[in-house]
């Protein structure tokens, strides 16, 4: 559940993530890394204690919804920004 997934996407240990990376194993294989975020107004935030991605669900024309992980945890949060703000995106490829 959203309590422990966010270890299980965290890369594991204190290379990127700040002390103490809760519960980060990465045993998803995801390889989560702490790049923080830009907001609307072009100030960037976070890099070392937090992760926030993009989903590819928009819930208006000016909001999408997003997930984020932080260093002192490992659940997800789930949420929604403005477009406008920077978040990180994984890119899949079809085999």
């Amino acid at each position: 559940g959203e309590n422990v997934a966010g270890g299980k996407l965290k890369e594991a240990g204190t290379s990127h993530w700040m002390t103490p990376n809760e519960g980060a194993t990465n045993s998803s294989g995801f390889t989560a890394l702490p790049s923080g975020s830009r907001n609307y107004d072009g100030a960037y935030n976070g890099i070392g204690n937090g992760g926030y991605w993009w989903s590819s669900t928009e819930y208006s024309t000016s909001a999408a919804y997003s997930g984020s992980m932080h260093y002192v945890s490992s659940s997800v949060s789930r949420g929604g920004d403005y477009k406008r703000s920077g978040f990180s995106v994984r890119c899949l490829k079809d085999k």
